[in-house]
């Protein structure tokens, strides 16, 4: 086990220093001078390279990642070019409502996903599955924004049930995980289908069903308890992805959370800003990532030797 953690974390801090290099490199391939967004297009050309100097924007690529992940290591994401603030601080600001968001997004997905999986492996290749895979197929293919604007404009106006957008309790978290429960609880549904169906197949189902227990205790105590483990992974990811930042959801519903902070730092050229949600995305979506082969390899110790 120790070997395997070793290999695991020495991937995932590998994966993490490519993400940086790559993310710094997009950045500043962006044609846009973010000294020039500081100051305004009217100022002196002196005065746009008096910032650039004093941001460390004329030094070399090389000098200027270099420095940036001197930073990094000692917490310090740097401060942002338009707003003037520590990276950290805006960062720490918005990660409570996107925490709090993404938990209703992920329950939401969960909630209406693993039923409907349940529901057309057990009834595989019947006209029912058939619906309820259709039906899963189109939420699936729905924009998000779309659908999020269109339950705005019914529940939100027509039906002025849930508020129009905002941050806050309850009733502003229903539609947003709505959206999102409806989009994307389809790949819960067709990953866990999809793992019912092989799990079924095995022997140790068929000898249950063989000894005559019932066709419910089959489907809860053998099949869907063994199923799951891809669903594990999968929700593990996921969450490491709604927890950092769901931008389109945040956009259409004007929630004040990090996706927005990533979107207005893109449209302002705000690198500081920029990296520090992209790393703090990546540090999420890793670090769950490697929670979860963790807690695969304590449950199967197979996987460990692989």
């Amino acid at each position: 086990m120790y070997a395997y953690l070793v290999r695991r974390i020495s991937g995932a801090i590998v994966v993490l220093f490519g993400i940086s290099i790559i993310t710094f490199l997009l950045v500043y391939a962006v044609p846009a001078d973010p000294a020039r967004m500081i100051v305004g297009p009217k100022a002196p050309a002196a005065v746009v390279a008096a910032v650039r100097a004093q941001l460390g924007l004329n030094l070399p690529l090389p000098v200027q990642y270099i420095d940036y992940m001197g930073r990094l290591f000692h917490g310090n994401l740097g401060t942002s070019y338009i707003y003037s603030l520590p990276v950290t601080k805006m960062i720490l600001q918005r990660i409570g409502p996107t925490a709090w968001l993404a938990l209703w997004c992920w329950v939401a997905e969960l909630v209406i996903g693993i039923p409907l999986g349940i529901y057309t492996a057990r009834h595989a290749r019947h006209k029912r599955d058939y619906i309820v895979s259709g039906i899963a197929l189109v939420g699936i293919s729905l924009p998000v924004f779309w659908l999020g604007l269109v339950l705005l404009y019914w529940f939100g106006f027509e039906i002025p049930i849930f508020p129009l957008g905002g941050s806050g309790g309850i009733q502003y978290v229903i539609l947003p995980g709505l959206t999102y429960g409806i989009t994307g609880a389809a790949y819960y549904t067709r990953l866990l289908k999809s793992s019912m169906l092989e799990v079924m197949g095995q022997d140790y189902v068929r000898t249950a069903r063989a000894k005559g227990a019932s066709e419910r205790r089959v489907t809860w105590r053998h099949v869907v308890r063994n199923a799951l483990l891809p669903v594990v992974t999968f929700g593990g990811i996921d969450i490491g992805y709604l927890l950092t930042g769901v931008v389109l959801i945040e956009a259409t519903f004007n929630w004040n959370g990090l996706g927005m902070l990533a979107y207005t730092a893109i449209q302002n050229d705000d690198v500081p800003v920029i990296m520090g949600t992209v790393m703090l995305i990546a540090v999420g979506v890793v670090m769950f990532t490697l929670l979860v082969d963790i807690i695969y390899a304590a449950i199967d110790p197979r996987i460990r030797y692989d």
